[in-house]
């Protein structure tokens, strides 16, 4: 890089920014248009630690790194290598997603009333057998 002069290291770190996951971070928050506070509070850690995986000063574990991801609506696969994953997570209308919540809910009432169900249907089942071990058969 000498032929570059002084500027060289700068501009290898310009050029080489989004080539991280700390750039890949900072590009996507700023597609997204949040501050780096914003982003902190929506991934549930301190924004010193954003702006150290931003810096590339240390790296999320996993399950911070998918939060993030979804956050910044990108794959986790983006942040990770850069390739195959800088599309946009599918968005859902708030419709969309209360027509889920309600199937959800009407499937776990209905989990819930078959529970019960089988429940009762074991407590037959266990007094039969109390009776027959108190029978003399």
């Amino acid at each position: 890089m000498a032929f570059l002069g002084k500027w060289g290291s700068v501009l290898i770190d310009f050029i080489d920014e989004n080539q991280t996951l700390g750039g890949r971070l900072q590009n996507a928050r700023a597609r997204q248009g949040l501050s780096v506070s914003e982003v902190a509070k929506l991934s549930g850690v301190q924004k010193k630690t954003l702006m150290n995986w931003e810096l590339d000063r240390s790296e999320p574990r996993s399950n911070r790194l998918i939060q993030l991801a979804g956050v910044l609506g990108v794959q986790a696969a983006y942040l990770l290598d850069g390739q195959g994953g800088d599309a946009p997570l599918p968005q859902r209308s708030k419709d969309e997603v209360k027509a889920v919540l309600a199937d959800l809910e009407a499937q776990a009432e209905t989990l819930a009333r078959d529970v019960l169900r089988i429940g009762e249907e074991i407590q037959q089942l266990v007094n039969q057998i109390t009776r027959l071990r108190q029978s003399d058969w």
